[in-house]
């Protein structure tokens, strides 16, 4: 079992020493010192840089032996031909933990895992423990501590951590999430893994009571029964998703060049998966909405989705979407057919399932638009609900006319009903539109009141599959 109290100093250390840090735009010196000053992080910042007196207002240190207090972790961001030396002066300077962000090893040359094995041996014979090479930093944003590339305004605080493999794609992810309240609170990036691997942190935050999910895109496992074990204590408590890149020859080949990972077959890694207990997504996209999903939703006890429309064509997409990703959209009873026609529905609006609420021509309240969904909610009948159409396009403006606010008041008004159907049933109801918050008003202001809302069917329909196969397994 890794040590802890090692691994902490990568998430939450006392004093940082950044060797190369810089002011150049581009640089990763000042990736490193922007992220650093961007949380307003509260520990002692050392810039390591021989050619400068300070580096962000920052005095700054032509050695790391020069540096006055102790340094708990270092990033090194300088070219890879001095890393050795820069490594021994960290050890004798008494560093805990050095995160390397310098690339050029066994991802780009013949040798190079070679040297970063060397390395390795070179920080241990010191007591410290290394991330990387060919990594991108790390960060605790409850601790406002940020040591990566990722602009701290895309950052959010949550329950869940993410251990990668790669960086930047992920940071991708983290900013697109922003926007509807979505992120995770702590990340670890371990590039090229010559010490510390993903299963040293998947551990890691297996035991760590305030990460409640954990979020993983994986390349490769290269200590795989430690791995299965570790996995195998850590899901039975909590919920671990992960992308699996590598899985096809052209993805494996660009695995070797990103972080000298040797991927293989696809079906031998979901073999292997299928064992550990992880909910594997099967594209990137959906690995932070997955992962909200599982912490925030109530349990989904079966596959079977029942939908709600404005226009019969989402309705029958919504249906192709939900049945391709293995779940299943039934035809409701003719009792509760009954039921819903008793709100006003006319014989031209669908009552089967979907359920078509726009061909009825918006003739209901708000109420009545939100019982309909309630009804099939409650019956017995689905174990999820998806309503989809809302939010119609363009932005309010004062010479907006009255009858478009008013409608998007509306839609505003069902969709948070619909919304809270979820508390008050105990049963997941997700919110789909095909428009962008910046496409539609509607959009926008739920999702800046905290209403996640999904804008392509594919990803709703696998955000389900995952939350059905989770339960599956955990009841």
């Amino acid at each position: 079992m890794t040590d802890r109290s090692h691994l902490n100093v990568f998430l939450n250390p006392e004093s940082i020493a950044v060797i190369g840090a810089s002011e150049k735009p581009g640089s990763w010196g000042s990736f490193i010192m922007d992220g650093l000053q961007s949380w307003g992080w509260p520990g002692s910042i050392y810039p390591v840089n021989p050619g400068v007196s300070a580096v962000c207002g920052v005095p700054a240190y032509k050695a790391i032996a020069d540096i006055p207090g102790s340094v708990d972790l270092a990033v090194i961001a300088i070219p890879e031909k001095n890393i050795e030396s820069v490594i021994e002066s960290c050890g004798r300077k008494g560093v805990r933990g050095i995160s390397i962000i310098t690339a050029g090893f066994s991802e780009a040359v013949d040798g190079g895992r070679e040297r970063e094995l060397a390395i390795a041996r070179l920080a241990r014979s010191y007591g410290m423990r290394l991330l990387g090479p060919n990594i991108s930093g790390t960060f605790n944003l409850h601790a406002r501590f940020n040591a990566a590339a990722s602009p701290g305004k895309i950052l959010l605080p949550t329950p869940l951590a993410g251990v990668c493999q790669g960086g930047y794609a992920f940071y991708d992810l983290l900013a697109s999430g922003e926007s509807r309240g979505m992120g995770v609170g702590k990340f670890i990036h371990t590039g090229n893994e010559c010490d510390l691997t993903v299963t040293d942190f998947l551990e890691h935050f297996g035991n760590d009571d305030s990460v409640k999910g954990i979020l993983m895109y994986l390349e490769t496992v290269r200590d795989g029964r430690r791995f299965m074990e570790t996995a195998r204590a850590v899901t039975k408590i909590k919920p671990v998703v992960a992308y699996k890149a590598g899985r096809t020859p052209g993805s494996a080949r660009a695995a070797q060049s990103h972080t000298g990972a040797l991927a293989g077959r696809r079906e031998l890694f979901e073999g292997f998966f299928s064992q550990t207990g992880i909910m594997l997504v099967p594209h990137m996209e959906i690995l932070v909405p997955a992962g909200h999903a599982l912490i925030e939703r109530p349990p989904m006890r079966g596959k079977r989705i029942g939908i709600v429309t404005v226009g019969g064509s989402w309705g029958v997409a919504l249906s192709d979407a939900m049945e391709e990703a293995g779940l299943f959209v039934p035809e409701l009873s003719g009792e509760l057919q009954k039921k819903l026609r008793a709100f006003g529905m006319p014989q031209r609006a669908s009552t089967k399932n979907p359920v078509d609420i726009g061909a009825a021509g918006f003739v209901f309240s708000v109420d009545d638009m939100v019982a309909i969904g309630r009804e099939v909610l409650r019956s017995g009948e689905v174990d999820a609900l998806i309503l989809h159409g809302f939010g119609r396009p363009g932005m309010i403006a004062q010479d907006t006319p009255d009858p478009i606010k008013f409608y998007a008041e509306v839609e505003k008004a069902v969709i948070r009903g619909y919304a809270a159907l979820e508390g008050e049933l105990q049963r997941p109801v997700l919110i789909g539109s095909h428009y962008a918050p910046s496409q539609s008003q509607v959009i926008f202001d739920l999702n800046s009141g905290g209403i996640r809302i999904f804008n392509r069917l594919d990803d709703a329909a696998e955000i389900l599959f995952v939350l059905s196969e989770y339960w599956k397994r955990r009841i």
